[in-house]
This record gives C-alpha cells, sequence and structure tokens, in this order.
C-alpha cells in the first residue's frame, strides 16, 4: 500500500544531508522542544514490521461494485492496514489485480511518516506506489518535505522527483536541502541524488550535481563536514574531510587542510577491525612556508585480542620536530604536550596472574624540555603479578615481580630485577576492619655507570603495616538519610636502607593528600622504598541517602605521626626531619543535585602556612544555567627568583566558566582560565550560541597561552550546526564540553 511503499521517504533526504556533511551524532531525549508545530512530534512508539499478508479494511459513507470486480468509494474514505491508514474523498479498489487509487485530500500515515497529495495510487501486492505533488512528515526527526512525484517501482527501489527536505518548521524553512531527483535502493543499501542544493536563509551553501549516499547503516564514501577557522600562528583555515569505505572492515579519511600562512597540509588516517584485532594508522605532511622545513607526524596503533587471556597492543608515534604541535595542534590539548609514545605490549591476564612484556620508548614534543628530561626507554620490560583472596586461613597473598632494562643518552641506564610479595590477614565486619599484613621488597641492578660506584647494587627491605578503623552509623532525624563517623589508623614500618647509589628510572614522591595517609610507600616505582615508622590517624564523616545510597556529604581529615626522621630521599631533594605531617581534609558536598561543592587543602603546622588548596564549585539550574568556579594553589619551596621582592614562583590559578542562557534562543558562553602568581592569562574564552528548533549557530573567541615566552594564540571560530543535517566550521561544541563542565553538545542532533 501507499504508506508501505513510501515509507523509506526519509531516508532519501536524511542521507542526501548525510553525504552533504556527513557528521554523526546520537539523537539526544526531547531535541525539539523549541518546536511549536504540533503536527510534526516525535515518535517514542516502537516500529512494528507489516505482515505483507495483513488484508486491508475498507470504510466509506457509500460504496459501490460493479461486475467487473472494482470497488468505488466515497466520502470519509478510510483504508486501514495493520498501522497504516490512507484517507481520501474518493477510493477505487480492483479486485483482480489489487491496484488502488485514491484522489481528493489523500493522507497515509503509519507510526513514523504521513504524507499528503491529491492523488495517489498502489498495488497490494506488487508493491508499486506512485504519489504526485506530495507533503510528508517523518515523525522521529521532526522532518517535513514535498516532492513532485514519489514512485517506487519494487520493493526495493524508490525514486524521487523535485524533492525538498528540512527539520524546521513549514512557515520558516531557515535551511532546506532541495534535490531534482533522488534513487534509493534498498539492496545495495545506498542512494543517487541529482542537483542537490542546500540554502540557509535563502542563502545557497551546498550544491553537487550528483551524490552517491549510504540510506542504512552501510558505510558509503563521501565527503565529511568541513572545518573552518583562524588563527594568529597559521592564519585562514580550511579542512575538508573525504571518507573512503574501502570494505567493511577497512575505511580512511582523507583531509587536506589549507593554512594560509603556512600551505597545504595533508592529513590521512586508516582503520581496520577484525575479527580479533583493531588499529589504526594516521600520516601527516606539511611543507610548511613559514617553519622553512617538511614536517610530518606518523602514527600507528594496533591491538589483538588472541584470547580472553592474551592481548597484543602497539603503538608507534613519529614526530618531525619538537614545536609540531604546538604549531599544528588544535589548542591547549595538543599544545602542552611534552611527549609522544611508542611501546609494544603483550599481556595476558587470568583470575590471579597478569603477565606483561612490553617495549617503550618516548620522542620529546616540547621544545622547552630539555633531553635529559625524557623518560628513560623500557627495552624490554617483563612483569608477573599474582593476587589470591581469602585463602586457607583468612588470608590475602599478592606477588609482584619486575625485570627491566633502561635506557637513556644523558643519564646512567642498566637493568632492573624487582621482587615483592605481600600477605595480609583481614578481619572485618559492617562496623569495623582490621587488617594486619607485612611486605618484603627485593631489587637488584646491573648499571652502566664509570663513577667508580658500585654497578650492581641490591636491597632487600621488609615492612609491615597495620590498617584499623571503625563505622559508627545514625538516623537522621526527619530525613531519609544516615550518618556515618569513621575513625581510621594506619600504623606502618619500614626499616631504612641506604639507596643513595641506586640511580632514579621511574620514581616519584607521590604528591601528599588524604588517600597517602594510607599508602604502604611514599614513593612511586620501584627505585626508592621510603623507610616509614608512622602512624597516620584519619576521621571521615558521610552523609548517605538510604534509598539510593548516594554520597550527599562527605569530610575527611587526618595526618601522619612520625616516630623518626626519614632518610631516604630522591636525587637533589633534602630528607624529611619533621614529626609529623601536613593536615590533609578533604570536603565534597552535594546535598542538592544542582549544586556541588569539592575542596581539598594541605596545612603546614610547623610553619604556619598552607601548602595546597583546591576548590571547586558548580551550579547546574532546571534552565541550564552553569556556573563553574575553581581555584588552586601550590606552594613550591625554592629559593626565591627575585632577590629585591623576595617572590617565589608558587602555582596559584582560578577557572571560571559559565553558560548564561539570555532567552529562549540565546544563551552566553565564557571561560577564563587566570595564574595570580604571574598575574596573565592562561586562556579567555567568550562567545554566544544561537539555537533554535532545527539549527544552531555558534560563534567564539579564544585567546591562550601557557609559556610565558611565547605569544598567545588568537582564534575566532564559527560553527553552523542544521539539526539532523550535519554541521559546518570549527568544532566549537566539543572546544566547550572540554572546557566548560557540565556543557553538553550532544543536541546538536545531525543525523
Amino acid at each position: 500500500m501507499l504508506i508501505k511503499a513510501i515509507s523509506k521517504l526519509y531516508v532519501s533526504v536524511l542521507a542526501l544531508t548525510c553525504v552533504f556533511l556527513s557528521t554523526w551524532a546520537q539523537a539526544a531525549d526531547s531535541p525539539y522542544g523549541q518546536c511549536s508545530d504540533s503536527s510534526v512530534t516525535e515518535s517514542s512508539q516502537q516500529v512494528i514490521p507489516l505482515d505483507p499478508n495483513t488484508p486491508a479494511e475498507f470504510t466509506a459513507d457509500q460504496a459501490k461494485r460493479n461486475e467487473n470486480g472494482i470497488a468505488t468509494l466515497e466520502g470519509a474514505v478510510q483504508m486501514t492496514r495493520g498501522t497504516q491508514t490512507v484517507d481520501a474523498e474518493k477510493l477505487e479498489y480492483d479486485e483482480n489485480n489489487k491496484n488502488v487509487v485514491a484522489s481528493g485530500n489523500v493522507r497515509a500515515e503509519d507510526q513514523q511518516l504521513i504524507i499528503t497529495s491529491q492523488a495517489a495510487e498502489l498495488n497490494l501486492e506488487t508493491d508499486y506506489a506512485k504519489s504526485e505533488d506530495a507533503s510528508y512528515i517523518y515523525k522521529p526527526l521532526h522532518a517535513s518535505g514535498k516532492a513532485k512525484s514519489i514512485e517506487r517501482s519494487s520493493a526495493d527501489l524508490v525514486r524521487f522527483e523535485d524533492t525538498t527536505y528540512s527539520t524546521c518548521e513549514e512557515d520558516d524553512r531557515t535551511w532546506e536541502l532541495s534535490a531534482d531527483e533522488v534513487e534509493l535502493n534498498k539492496s545495495t543499501g545506498d542512494g543517487i541524488g541529482r542537483d542537490v542544493l542546500v540554502k540557509f536563509k535563502g542563502v545557497p551553501i551546498f550544491y553537487t550535481p550528483w551524490i552517491r549516499f549510504p540510506i542504512d547503516d552501510r558505510r558509503k564514501s563521501g565527503f565529511l563536514a568541513p572545518t573552518i577557522g583562524s588563527s594568529n600562528d597559521s592564519g585562514f583555515e580550511l579542512e575538508t574531510p573525504w571518507y573512503w569505505n574501502i570494505s567493511p572492515n577497512k575505511d580512511a579519511i582523507f583531509s587536506p587542510r589549507l593554512l594560509t600562512d603556512r600551505g597545504l597540509q595533508l592529513k590521512s588516517n586508516f582503520r581496520y577491525l577484525n575479527k580479533k584485532s583493531a588499529g589504526q594508522l594516521g600520516l601527516e605532511y606539511l611543507d610548511d612556508s613559514e617553519f622553512k622545513d617538511d614536517r610530518y607526524l606518523a602514527s600507528f596503533e594496533h591491538i589483538s585480542q588472541f584470547t580472553s587471556n592474551l592481548k597484543l597492543d602497539l603503538l608507534y608515534n613519529k614526530l618531525s620536530d619538537e614545536n609540531y604541535f604546538e604549531d599544528l595542534g588544535d589548542g591547549l590539548g595538543l599544545s602542552s604536550t611534552q611527549y609522544v609514545e611508542r611501546h609494544g605490549d603483550l599481556s595476558y591476564q587470568t583470575d590471579h596472574w597478569d603477565f606483561l612484556a612490553r617495549a617503550q620508548s618516548f620522542q620529546i614534543a616540547d621544545e622547552s624540555l630539555p633531553n635529559i628530561d625524557k623518560p628513560f626507554k623500557r627495552i624490554p620490560q617483563i612483569k608477573l603479578d599474582s593476587d589470591y583472596y581469602n585463602l586457607p586461613g583468612g588470608f590475602d597473598f599478592g606477588s609482584e615481580s619486575e625485570w627491566v632494562q633502561f635506557e637513556h643518552d644523558d643519564k646512567i641506564d642498566g637493568d632492573r630485577l624487582h621482587l615483592g610479595i605481600e600477605l595480609e590477614r583481614p578481619f572485618e565486619s559492617n562496623a569495623y576492619f582490621i587488617r594486619p599484613g607485612a611486605r618484603l621488597n627485593y631489587t637488584e641492578y646491573d648499571l652502566n655507570r664509570r663513577d667508580g660506584v658500585d654497578d650492581k647494587p641490591t636491597r632487600s627491605i621488609p615492612s609491615a603495616h597495620l590498617d584499623a578503623g571503625l563505622i559508627f552509623e545514625k538516623n537522621l532525624k526527619k530525613s531519609a538519610h544516615i550518618q556515618t563517623l569513621e575513625p581510621r589508623l594506619y600504623y606502618l614500618h619500614t626499616p631504612f636502607r641506604n639507596q643513595d647509589d641506586i640511580p632514579v628510572f621511574d620514581s616519584a614522591e607521590y604528591e601528599f593528600g588524604f588517600e597517602q595517609l594510607f599508602r604502604d610507600d611514599r614513593f612511586s616505582g620501584s627505585d626508592r622504598i621510603g623507610d616509614a615508622d608512622r602512624l597516620s590517624i584519619g576521621l571521615t564523616t558521610r552523609v548517605l541517602d538510604l534509598e539510593n545510597g548516594a554520597e550527599k556529604f562527605r569530610a575527611s581529615i587526618g595526618r601522619i605521626f612520625h616516630f623518626r626522621d626519614r632518610k631516604v630521599a630522591l636525587p637533589g631533594e633534602s630528607r624529611d626531619g619533621a614529626d609529623s605531617s601536613e593536615v590533609a581534609a578533604e570536603l565534597k558536598i552535594g546535598l542538592h543535585d544542582r549544586w556541588e561543592a569539592i575542596a581539598s587543602t594541605l596545612y603546614d603546622t610547623h610553619d604556619d602556612h598552607t601548602e595546597r588548596n583546591s576548590v571547586r564549585f558548580q551550579y547546574h539550574s532546571e534552565n541550564d544555567f552553569i556556573f563553574n568556579m575553581g581555584y588552586r594553589y601550590r606552594r613550591r619551596d625554592i629559593e626565591p627568583i627575585d632577590s629585591l621582592s623576595n617572590r617565589r614562583e608558587n602555582l596559584e590559578q582560578s577557572d571560571i566558566s559559565m553558560v548564561l542562557p539570555i532567552n529562549e534562543h540565546w544563551r552566553a558562553v565564557t571561560r577564563w582560565n587566570y595564574d595570580l602568581q604571574e598575574k596573565r592569562n592562561l586562556e579567555q574564552l567568550v562567545g554566544v550560541e544561537y539555537d533554535t528548533c532545527c539549527w544552531k549557530l555558534r560563534l567564539a573567541g579564544r585567546r591562550y597561552n601557557q609559556n610565558t615566552d611565547e605569544d598567545y594564540n588568537n582564534s575566532i571560530e564559527l560553527q553552523l550546526v542544521l539539526k539532523d543535517l550535519g554541521q559546518i566550521g570549527s568544532p566549537i561544541g566539543e572546544l566547550l564540553e572540554r572546557g566548560i563542565r557540565g556543557y553538553d553538545a550532544r543536541d546538536d542532533e545531525y543525523f
């Protein structure tokens, strides 16, 4: 019948849009709140396929049948077939060949589609259908359009003449796609459009005389959304990606990128997916007229999952120069990258054992980073770890073993073997826990050194700990919440072993905070194992929702008390002789779903100053007003860098961002990241966004810099989003999502 014959109409126009921009997104919940046309509503009903044997039923004010088997129905005619209906002023049905001819205000509807015309014909057996001067509404996407002719010659082939498509309201077609002819082939999963034109505000913004496009989930080759922007480093930028669907498990993207101040950059990315492996290969090349040299980036990623336990992971990156990301990256994320990684990992995991064989190296990607600060190569690294819980007697057992060959051009390197075993016997209930445990670490080295110091040092260090805590609970009156009080003690004893003759390959001191009160070593890696004779005291209180267990409030405070000086230190750092640590405190408040506050502090009672502060606050109202405020402070114990002002290079930054709805359509966005010590801006962003039922426009100005020795990067970016069609311009939505916590660009809604 008619509905069945043209139920794929929406695919044609949507597919045209996909090829025009081919930018895909998930549909958000109820994206059409600003649309006032009540005739175009969302369809949340599940689509039920029509049984081809479903009989058709007819009703009318008048009906007659002649001797040739032709029935004529007039006046409020309705034909019903399952969930599909056809209404008309007049309908003729030929019982011999199952032909139906409808005329006079014809309206055909199913679960997703509405079509109106003055005349239509169809055949209930052959699936042939034709409608003249038709208008349609596709309910799930709030889309509508017209076609001079819609003809379905078979179950797989549909042809449209002089057709249009838009998600805008009928009386305000801000954007509209039109085509002289569209042909859809369900068997091949693609379609062909001729003379395809997209207009915005009546102005043509895209045209192609011929185009092939997908009409189902099968991928098709074609152009993707262009990216347009400008910056003071590279000038005007235009990138036009082209997607190549090589095979069902392989594809590629070729992206010429024009930079008016540098030249034409060629970018490509090849992807593949097999039953047990996946990967991608990326290449970028630019003959940079500003840099006066060839520049390139090569990258390769591969993962093979041979079995549920055995996995291979390969990663390779190669840059032409250390300024590549700074000059050619797309913002703070890449421009602040210090080095790129290369590795080959082979891992095997079971319920109790983890094995890893790795080769790893790095390339510097930041000109300000000296080569001596580059991480060591690990060629190779072999690790084998185990965990067993609830063994006979209630014990937990863990072990770790690692052999690494470290390499570095400017530092002492060599081999390291590390073995560690740990045994713990927990005693736990809902009201308390007691976890006594012991650990033994053994490490030996084979070093390449010429300073006369032992090149084969060894180290064996035992340690013991006792972790204990209580959990008190009480119901809060007149509230569906409980409050807990959780005191905790953690004692750690690790004897001192002199480790000054051991180089540092991968060890660093953990940043101190509340969670570090209960860690068994203050160093990461295996080159330093901190001596300890200490007691950590912590107290936490929480407010929990009885209904769902959600944490509405948490406050924690704690401190470490040392019974002897710490003698183990990293090279160049002094030993710690304080009898206690800083006071560490954390606070999280989320009593209401609309706002949240998180704060942490580190206070030194010996010198009476704050070592570190961090505050983050967010408010998100029902009308999508968003306000974020962040502050972080870190004191750095170094010599004054300015003898006249005695100024120290502390870290102190603020970060404020906001999304401000102005009215139904307009909202402003802003972010300000400021260095309070240097008294300079790290990033400034100001933009506006205009949002309607069917399109959205974003305009943003951005200025950012993380290095005081370099000029600011300035850019003005524009993005036009045609909902359920695609986007043109810079991906500002992604930028705002990264920079403004709570901002959501998913309602851009393009198919």
